[in-house]
């Protein structure tokens, strides 16, 4: 298949793996010892924090222009889309439109929102097309029966799509994208409409996430509405945290999978595998991956629970399980640009040059037919290092933030033996992470 990614074999890595292994495991540890020695405050201010932009660069930000040039840009896109994975041929060879969902959709928005902030929540197609149908459908009040529901829509949504993604077997198939898309699109519009613009908040599975990884981005938006500059770690605590843990897992669980699909034993255990068979096994060891990550997170934080501080008068009970939900954002992260950086890279360029012929009719828009990917922009040593510096990285951010929260609700006499169940966890998706991006 065309959409193939990540490295192929152990031998890919610069470094023997046990040399990466022990490298990722100690810089966790390492990060760990030095933030209980030198980290003895909590010093995150989430969205209070952050320095303002100019005037002139806020007034661009927020004018009108923009936004309509954005929400433009989305909803050709959209169409575009739907019209290559409809109309073109049935073969990822010659039509882009698998191309541009995976991966000039799927990962280009998680770089622009890593880099921009919130842009998919103003470019959002389905949003526009939730505001021509609100008219019909809306009736005022309908947004407080949401809370009810949490995230579970947009889990709904996403595992839809990591499905089809990971487990269908003609997941590059222009024709099931196009129903996938077709289907997707009328179900978000339709609750959009009926809910209001807080259903995309809550409902909206590529939304959540995207707004998720938002957090990272240096540019946010003050409780005071100001446009700043800010780390990303105080990006990490703007917004809501409870009910967001097992979105986070599922997209940890499905790149784990992905992974694992990539372990020479598994094409050997599928191939004989009729297509309809191939799902299934495909499906039931996506769900046992995203349940063994959930597993080892639950019993962290069950581990976790005898050292929580109680709750001062008046005080709610702390949310274990959603306290430490910011800290799997940059683990996800890690674990995306791991699995999907030199997918990126080449896959990507083909999103433009089978664009020449979009409808498969013979067309050279661009003058690029016949023009092939170029692998020589990337050297194997680079995607690898690339690959293990993001899981590495991520989770020191992880621990950082999962520490800072830690001096919050953990009792002062045990804020070093309360957090050891937390750093176990780290450590083994740390491991878990390397050994699955080299192919052992």
């Amino acid at each position: 298949m065309i959409l193939a990614h990540g490295l192929h074999g152990r031998s890919d890595l610069p470094v023997p793996l046990w040399l990466a292994l022990y490298t990722g495991a100690a810089a966790v540890l390492v990060s760990f010892v030095v933030l209980a020695f030198m980290w003895t405050k909590p010093r995150l201010a989430g969205a209070d924090a952050g320095r303002p932009l100019p005037a002139l660069v806020e007034r661009f930000v927020d004018s009108r222009a923009l936004r309509f040039g954005l929400q433009a840009a989305g909803l050709v896109f959209f169409v575009l889309l739907l019209a290559a994975a409809w109309a073109g041929t049935n073969s990822s060879f010659t039509n882009p439109a698998s191309t541009w969902f995976y991966v000039w959709f799927w990962l280009g928005v998680i770089a622009l929102s890593l880099v921009f902030g919130r842009i998919y929540r103003v470019a959002n197609p389905l949003r526009i097309l939730a505001r021509g149908l609100a008219p019909l459908l809306y009736r005022p009040g309908r947004e407080a029966s949401l809370d009810k529901l949490a995230f579970w829509p947009a889990i709904a949504g996403l595992a839809g799509f990591l499905w089809l993604e990971l487990v269908y077997p003609a997941s590059d198939s222009p024709r099931a994208i196009a129903v996938f898309v077709t289907l997707y699109a009328l179900t978000m519009a339709v609750a959009g409409a009926y809910y209001g613009p807080k259903w995309f908040e809550r409902g909206d599975g590529f939304e959540v996430y995207f707004t998720l990884i938002a957090r990272l981005s240096p540019f946010g938006r003050r409780n005071d509405g100001r446009i700043v500059v800010r780390s990303p770690l105080n990006g990490l605590l703007d917004g809501p945290s409870h009910g967001l843990t097992p979105v986070l897992l599922l997209i940890l669980g499905s790149t784990t999978f992905d992974g694992v699909t990539r372990i020479p034993m598994w094409p050997d255990f599928v191939d004989p595998l009729t297509p309809f068979w191939t799902a299934v096994a495909g499906t039931i060891a996506l769900a046992a991956t995203v349940g063994f990550l959930s597993a080892m997170y639950v019993g962290a934080m069950w581990l976790t629970r005898p050292y929580l501080r109680k709750p001062r008068r008046g005080e709610p009970p702390v949310d274990l399980y959603g306290a430490f939900a910011h800290s799997l954002i940059p683990l996800a992260l890690g674990y995306t640009i791991a699995h999907y950086f030199s997918f990126a890279i080449f896959q990507g360029q083909a999103g433009f040059l089978l664009a020449t012929d979009p409808f498969g009719q013979g067309w050279d828009l661009f003058g690029t037919a016949g023009t092939g990917i170029n692998y020589a922009v990337l050297s194997t040593g680079l995607i690898a290092l690339v690959q293990v510096g993001a899981i590495i990285v991520g989770h020191i951010v992880a621990v950082v933030s999962a520490h800072d929260r830690a001096l919050q609700i953990i009792r002062p006499d045990y804020k070093k033996t309360g957090q050891y169940p937390a750093l176990a966890l780290m450590v083994g998706y740390t491991v878990i992470g390397i050994v699955l991006v080299s192919s052992v």
